[in-house]
């Protein structure tokens, strides 16, 4: 399901990853996974990549930016194992 917010930014649920020790809180979970895609105009004029791909801790509720290389090859169908490496923490 896509969720269209104001600023012309799609969120789309990507599912749940393979189990992962958090960098939050250490517990061993699947991270719930999210994109979003911005289709603005100013984004396509400036070719901005506003492009983000995150996972979110259903234990601590901690958000993280997922690497752009785990994220691409897991959108083409490669097998891929999410490790902590592949998570950064996001800073408001």
């Amino acid at each position: 399901m896509a969720i269209r917010t104001i600023n012309k930014m799609n969120t789309k649920d990507e599912g749940i990853s393979n189990p992962v020790n958090c960098p939050s809180c250490g517990v061993n979970t699947g991270m719930r996974l999210f994109s979003t895609v911005d289709t603005s105009l100013a984004a396509l004029i400036a070719k901005e990549d506003k492009n983000l791909a995150f996972a979110v801790c259903p234990r601590c509720s901690a958000v993280f930016s997922l690497s752009k290389n785990y994220f691409r090859e897991r959108t083409m169908g490669t097998a891929v194992i999410m490790t902590e490496s592949d998570l950064e923490p996001m800073k408001r």
